[in-house]
């Protein structure tokens, strides 16, 4: 199991940063007081930690020698501490640390949580450097591997549009502007015509010179300059998390306009928006579409014995089983109240039939854990299922015959499938 490790003398601030870390993230904490009860502890326990907060003054340690042993154990970490003047700042990030908070401001604990979060997220998040210098390709590629990032590099332009072509995943590239054969400034028109700001960011990146060049970059679509021999790391890694908080933002707004908020499946309009054009591409192509409506039994029931939060609760648990047991190119969605809906493309009856029925039959052997006035109690929830074969002459003509299957399935008794391709 994951563990993050604290060390903190003060007894006061370590149980608070204890408490936070733990019910914000949900991750057991390890708390230490000294550098002598932390090598214990690296030493002896079997644990696996994650990242390490560290309180720069400690008893035992006075100029950084637990960032040392956190260096020596490879442990992600964060200084968290009262004193930050210069000569402390140069030895922070002499030891390649992750980031530094100051205790002394107001929202130092809300900070803290944040860069936790974006460390252990990071990893997920892929950066591509392109410089024609081995050296700084060698010195940017492990600043960005003590955030956590994957490093994607290139020394020419020609090779970083391919890489970008392989990992279309990519999030950031970081652009020399002198290089052989294609120079920033071009390479990064070459990337805006396939990539826009909001999925690709782009740092232009040169030694000092040209006054001009910075204007060249953001003129060609980059999103930030940077300047070799003057910058310092911790600018260096504001900009870089800016850059891409930026396309998180964006992201999730995007998201925000296209999911249900309390089950994270596609919504209405998305449905019909996306479901349209799968519609016509599959007429086009001659492939099969079937449509399903999937309707929670007695739901009302639920709401009026347990109320409308163990309600959610049931809405959450069956979006969770019918997006498991579909295929990542199916359109799932949540149409309203309790009803989803499924668009899925290559079944024939007998397919569609084994499928919807496994759906239905997981559903009905897998009871909701509920916890009801300190007690525990399962609430076993069935769905019933119509389902429609494409023959129709649009999307809206195979949702209402699905519709009619699935009142077919109600009348029928419920917790059953019924399929239609009249």
């Amino acid at each position: 199991m994951n563990h993050i490790l604290l060390v903190e003398d003060s007894q006061t601030m370590g149980l608070l940063v204890k408490n936070k870390l733990e019910s914000e993230l949900n991750v057991p904490v390890c708390w230490t007081q000294s550098l002598a009860e932390t090598k214990t502890l690296l030493g002896t326990e079997q644990k696996e930690f994650i990242i390490a907060i560290l309180d720069f003054n400690l008893p035992d340690s006075t100029q950084g020698e637990i960032l040392d042993l956190a260096l020596q154990f490879a442990l992600p970490s964060i200084v968290f501490t009262s004193s930050i003047d210069d000569n402390v700042r140069e030895i922070i990030w002499s030891k390649k640390v992750a980031d530094y908070i100051a205790k002394n401001d107001p929202n130092c604990l809300d900070y803290l949580i944040q860069s936790i979060k974006r460390l252990l997220t990071n990893s997920q998040k892929k950066i591509l450097i392109v410089d024609d210098s081995p050296f700084f390709i060698k010195f940017l590629s492990g600043l960005l591997r003590v955030q956590q990032y994957q490093i994607l590099t290139a020394n020419r332009g020609k090779d970083a549009l391919i890489i970008l072509d392989e990992h279309p995943d990519i999030q950031l590239v970081i652009v020399d502007f002198i290089m052989p054969l294609m120079e920033g400034d071009v390479l990064c028109q070459a990337i805006r015509r396939k990539h826009k700001k909001e999925n690709v960011a782009i740092i232009g990146i040169s030694a000092e010179g040209n006054k001009n060049m910075a204007a060249r970059f953001i003129k060609t679509g980059a999103n930030d300059f940077l300047v070799k021999q003057s910058f310092i790391v911790e600018e260096f890694y504001a900009r870089i998390n800016q850059c891409l908080d930026n396309i998180d933002l964006i992201r999730m707004t995007r998201e925000a306009a296209i999911k249900d908020f309390l089950t994270g499946l596609y919504n209405r309009r998305y449905f019909f928006d996306a479901g349209s054009k799968l519609f016509s591409s599959s007429k086009r192509k001659h492939i099969s579409l079937a449509c399903a409506m999937i309707d929670i039994d007695f739901f009302k029931k639920v709401n009026d014995q347990y109320g409308h939060d163990i309600g959610d609760q049931v809405i959450q648990h069956i979006s969770s089983l019918i997006q498991k047991r579909m295929r990542d190119t199916d359109i799932v969605a949540r149409i309203g109240g309790e009803e989803f809906s499924v668009l899925t493309v290559n079944l024939q009856q007998p397919d569609a039939d084994k499928l919807f029925n496994e759906l239905r039959q997981t559903i009905q052997d897998t009871p909701l854990v509920l916890n009801v006035n300190g007690n525990t109690e399962t609430l076993q929830v069935t769905v019933s299922i119509g389902v429609h074969l494409q023959t129709e002459d649009s999307l809206e003509d195979m949702i209402k015959k699905a519709d009619m299957a699935l009142y077919q399935a109600k009348e029928n008794g419920r917790n059953r499938v019924q399929l239609t391709s009249d």
